[in-house]
């Protein structure tokens, strides 16, 4: 006979991580963005500096004041973009997709922003460091409790001290398994994050305020 008491308890450990994904979740998806456009940005202009490609430096920068001038040029940033993805360059590559990807998150568009992140990260003549940003973006706007465990298992090999990703990619890693209603697996991370001197300060008051969420 089914335990209707395991039941009801399983209910509850499920409706209490739904709660917990809606209300940071969202939080933490919503620096997705923010990351993107600040990571890409910087090394974008670290390419442009050392970069012997000027011109193709300067076409980035042009986009990317487009994609920032308002919703009646993006259709021409992303032409824009497209046009340096097609010259081939890694870096630039890299860093057209991201464009790419934070245009169509700021349209709501999250399919083709996954898409634009997923090139990146399936990329093998791009730097590991934006591969693996873009699997950091990936997990941040596409976690569902269904795909929650395989994106786990996408970031781990990122969530390492001496990757330029780990603090993120451990936040990210915690946040799935609430997702996938795996809250006693989060707790350890979360706790780890908490008590990180070294982690950013804004991750580590959310660790806090989750843990306190759920008890721990």
């Amino acid at each position: 006979m089914v335990d209707i008491f395991q039941e009801v308890e399983e209910d509850l450990k499920r409706e209490r991580s739904e709660a917990l994904w809606r209300k940071y979740g969202k939080y933490v998806i919503g620096v997705a963005a923010v990351i993107v456009l600040g990571v890409a940005g910087r090394e974008g202009w670290k390419t442009y500096e050392h970069s012997t490609s000027i011109e193709n430096g300067t076409r980035l920068a042009n986009a990317i004041d487009l994609t920032q001038s308002g919703e009646n040029n993006q259709d021409a940033a992303l032409a824009a973009l497209d046009s340096i993805i097609a010259d081939g360059n890694a870096d630039f590559v890299a860093l057209g997709h991201f464009q790419k990807a934070a245009v169509y998150l700021r349209a709501g568009v999250k399919e083709s922003a996954v898409a634009e992140l997923e090139a990146v990260a399936g990329n093998g003549d791009i730097d590991q460091v934006y591969r693996d940003l873009a699997v950091v973006e990936i997990a941040m706007n596409n976690a569902t409790q269904s795909n929650a465990m395989d994106l786990i298992a996408r970031l781990e090999p990122i969530a390492v001290p001496e990757n330029a990703w780990y603090y993120s990619a451990r936040e990210m890693i915690a946040m799935l398994h609430v997702a996938a209603g795996k809250i006693d697996a989060a707790k350890p991370l979360l706790t780890e994050i908490a008590d990180d001197n070294e982690a950013p300060s804004g991750m580590r008051s959310r660790a806090s305020e989750i843990l306190k969420a759920i008890g721990a």
